[in-house]
């Protein structure tokens, strides 16, 4: 029998048009800016809102200052350390008098924990306090798994009064200053054997957003391995609480990876010496492909690449301190547009064996590129033959299975990384496994928001500060939710990922709601998750136009 070739309809879709059927795009005039913004010049429209983070902090200590606190004394009871001094509330009858309205009913804590840390602080305290005004218990459905790597403060209280003893980085630094580190070196065997892990769902590390809460969704969905957030190895040292929250893990977390960025031998290796000898981690990744340029600035990131001999010292001195704990790398094609380097970086951690990575993840973009063009898959070619026999993972614009399979069919990779897809659906893992589209409704997504925010109040905490702080990275997911576009309204699948829409409106309400990129309805979609915002609440999006 003859077979007949497959007719191959091509994509007729205009560039970087998502196709919407007609029946749900909106009439212009319902969409078009306000006067005052059209009014302004084009590039003053788009752009980072690189003083966000300023303003939004400063709305965040107006607001806690106006809050009132009930204090922790008073919860745990211990002698308040503050005496006279103190400016939380006391009493407990006073506390409850001023304190705003409880969220709702239910605690998130309370169901799971079958108790409240919070008590009578937690914004939803009416769940857990009994007629007597009394804090209640009850034992939970399942086991309650705690969070991991938690226990931080006696290591940031030896640093800062120096007592951590970092003799085997020191004595890494000397191998390598004398040139006798490879000397005397075997490799360890290591805890976990990176050529094992090929074809497995691989959640990037990602800034702001891969946090914990939202890594949680993520293994819900189906994957395999995480990895926090980058944490810079110079703000480890310093022994900022917030660099330390980075390392926390999830016991669903089943593979799970610490980033760190920096430029330097010493804080690097010093950093990483900390992780493996404080923290349950399965792998420490080296952060050679972020983009920001006050990273890059400092010799980390992209710029670490560039700099041969720190590269050298950087890789050598922290695979000396991670003893059987695997080192991987996280690099980009290079810094300029257009010209590939990252096979010649590679060539150079290959001359050594104690710094060769244990596994290589690539972008295939420019640091100058950012995300204004598709990742160049076809750079793959000439990088995996470069790592050779170092496994190679790839990340870049994976926004549906088909993308995922057809890239492991035509790629040679030994997997793939999935950064924004997952942020924009985390549900992409379960595509994956299953090889189908899922045309998720508007509900089922309000009730991945609402087991988010379920997450956050477990990792933030359920009182004011904890509420606000779920609520501020709520909108960050949001900011990066709407961009999903509904199956049911595409006239072609599947969605691509730099696809912009034009302005539609979903199957039903909550649909649209969910798809606007307006700040106000990502902000009135938390409200209905997490009560209203607290007066002169602030937020602002990373970017100031509501686009891509």
């Amino acid at each position: 029998m003859t077979e007949i070739a497959e007719e191959v309809i091509p994509d007729s879709r205009d560039a970087n048009v998502a196709p919407i059927k007609e029946e749900f795009i909106l009439p212009k005039e319902e969409y078009e800016l306000p006067a005052e913004v059209q009014a302004l010049p084009k590039r003053e429209r788009r752009g980072m809102n690189k003083s966000r983070r300023k303003d939004m902090k400063h709305a965040e200590t107006r607001i806690r200052a106006a809050a009132v606190r009930l204090c922790p004394s008073v919860i745990q009871p211990v002698a308040c350390k503050f005496g006279e001094k103190c400016n939380c509330e006391h009493d407990i009858s006073a506390f409850l008098e001023k304190k705003p309205a409880d969220i709702s009913s239910e605690c998130p804590l309370y169901d799971v924990r079958g108790t409240c840390p919070f008590s009578y602080a937690c914004r939803f305290g009416s769940a857990h306090i009994d007629e007597s005004g009394k804090q209640a218990e009850k034992t939970p459905e399942k086991p309650y798994e705690a969070t991991t790597n938690c226990h931080s403060m006696k290591i940031q209280v030896a640093l800062r009064k120096h007592e951590y003893d970092f003799g085997k980085t020191e004595k890494a630094l000397e191998a390598i200053k004398n040139e006798t580190i490879g000397a005397m070196w075997q490799e360890p065997k290591l805890k976990l054997d990176m050529k094992k892990l090929d074809g497995k769902k691989y959640l990037a590390p990602l800034t702001t957003v891969g946090n914990l809460p939202f890594r949680r969704i993520c293994v819900d969905y189906g994957a395999d391995i995480t990895c926090g957030e980058m944490a810079l190895a110079t703000s480890i040292l310093s022994g900022a609480a917030s660099e330390y929250s980075l390392l926390k893990r999830h016991p669903s977390e089943k593979i799970f990876g610490v980033q760190l960025a920096g430029g330097f031998a010493d804080t690097m290796a010093k950093a990483a010496q900390i992780v493996v000898e404080n923290f349950d981690v399965d792998f420490v990744d080296i952060n050679m492909g972020c983009p920001i340029d006050v990273v890059n600035q400092k010799g980390g990131g992209c710029s670490l690449a560039t700099r041969p001999n720190k590269l050298h010292e950087v890789l050598a001195a922290t695979k000396s301190v991670l003893g059987d704990v695997p080192m991987t790398v996280k690099i980009r094609t290079g810094l300029k547009e257009g010209i590939l380097k990252a096979p010649e970086t590679i060539e150079f951690m290959k001359k050594n064996p104690y710094h060769l990575p244990d596994l290589i993840t690539f972008h295939p973009r420019s640091k100058e590129q950012r995300y204004t063009k598709l990742a160049n898959w076809d750079y793959t070619h000439p990088v995996f033959e470069a790592a050779k026999p170092v496994p190679l993972w790839v990340c870049g614009d994976v926004l549906s299975w088909e993308d995922y399979y057809e890239r492991l069919e035509n790629y040679p990779c030994n997997g793939i990384m999935i950064g924004r897809g997952a942020l924009i659906k985390p549900w992409i893992f379960t595509e994956i496994d299953e090889r189908r589209t899922w045309d998720i409704t508007a509900t089922e997504r309000f009730d991945l928001l609402k087991k988010f925010v379920s997450y956050g109040l477990d990792h933030w905490g359920s009182d004011d500060a904890g509420v606000e702080r779920t609520r501020r990275f709520l909108l960050e997911f949001l900011s990066f939710q709407c961009r999903y576009i509904p199956v049911g309204i595409l006239e072609r699948l599947p969605q691509r990922i730099n696809d912009r829409p034009p302005r539609y409106q979903g199957r039903n309400e909550l649909e649209t709601l969910l798809s606007s990129q307006k700040a106000d309805d990502w902000i009135e979609i938390s409200t209905r998750l997490l009560g209203p915002t607290p007066e002169g609440f602030t937020f602002i999006p990373k970017h100031k136009a509501s686009s891509y």
